[in-house]
């Protein structure tokens, strides 16, 4: 009796193995040609730089004075704007640096790219960018370039940059004169008609100059305006961009933390409505367009 049951537990050991040898050799060829599956139906390769001649990187040097501690937005910032700024029928790649300049890079055909930072005219060394917005601003048809600046309160050249396209591959910087040199800390900015009348206007995404554990529990705090900074919505008015922000129904509050704008007819009415997403404690803002020139926020009433 003892000697059966000895033998059945050998052969249920036994089984048991084989059971697991199985399964094993299953998984690893499963796996094999899982992989392989994979490798004859890749979507996307990884170029090299050297292939591509696009060699950038956004790296950060922290100092005792400019650090994540001094500076809440240190590693925000980086964008990248893609659009055609030759009208040759490639898209171009434009990207943002926070502490060396920024590089743009022309499409030359079979995935190879070309520096023309400094032959374009929009080298920018020693300032910190955070957004960068391709858009035919005034309308003449070649892309311009809208960068937003960010970094150090008292740093130099913080306003932002708005590089005109000569149609030569050559950009002038006009962004006084086009009434978009904001100096808040700027994140990011969007160009839409919002009023539909063929022309582009401008919303400009703001961060807060206030550290986020100084504010009070006050009430309706996102109506009281932001004098430094804040939310920006621009018309433009013959290739100038006024500030409409209050009489527009926008929020320009230092509690809007912002971190990402984008536009779209939410409600399918032929007129553009805009969508602002909030860092920290304030709700993110969904303007519906009124059909006016004016916004009105209805996050609560659209999103549960």
């Amino acid at each position: 009796m003892k000697l059966s049951t000895s033998i059945k537990k050998d052969n249920l050991l036994l089984n048991t193995c084989i059971c697991f040898l199985c399964l094993f050799f299953f998984m690893i060829s499963f796996s094999c040609s899982e992989s392989k599956i994979k490798k004859d139906n890749l979507l996307f390769t990884l170029l090299d730089r050297k292939q591509t001649g696009i060699d950038f990187s956004n790296d950060l040097t922290y100092t005792e004075e400019f650090n994540p501690y001094t500076f809440r937005n240190f590693f925000n910032g980086g964008g990248v704007a893609i659009g055609d700024i030759n009208n040759d029928g490639l898209p171009d790649v434009f990207f943002c640096s926070n502490q060396h300049s920024n590089k743009l890079y022309l499409n030359k055909e079979n995935f190879q790219f070309e520096d023309i930072t400094e032959r374009a005219g929009i080298s920018s060394d020693g300032v910190w960018s955070t957004g960068v917005t391709m858009a035919d601003v005034n309308g003449d048809g070649w892309l311009d370039i809208y960068v937003c600046k960010s970094g150090d309160i008292k740093g130099k050249n913080r306003s932002n940059a708005l590089y005109i396209n000569n149609g030569n591959l050559k950009f002038s910087e006009k962004a006084k004169e086009y009434g978009l040199d904001n100096r808040g800390l700027s994140t990011h900015a969007a160009f839409f008609d919002l009023d539909n009348d063929g022309d582009l206007d401008c919303y400009l995404l703001n961060n807060s100059f206030r550290s986020v554990g100084n504010y009070d529990l006050i009430k309706d705090q996102r109506n009281i305006a932001d004098t430094l900074g804040g939310n920006k919505l621009y018309r433009n008015d013959n290739n100038y961009f006024v500030d409409v922000t209050s009489e527009a129904g926008i929020y320009s509050s230092q509690i809007g933390f912002g971190l990402g704008v984008t536009i779209a007819d939410i409600n399918k009415d032929g007129w553009q409505d805009i969508y602002v997403s909030n860092d920290f404690f304030e709700k993110d803002y969904l303007y519906i367009n009124q059909h006016d020139g004016t916004f009105k926020e209805e996050l609560e009433k659209c999103i549960r």
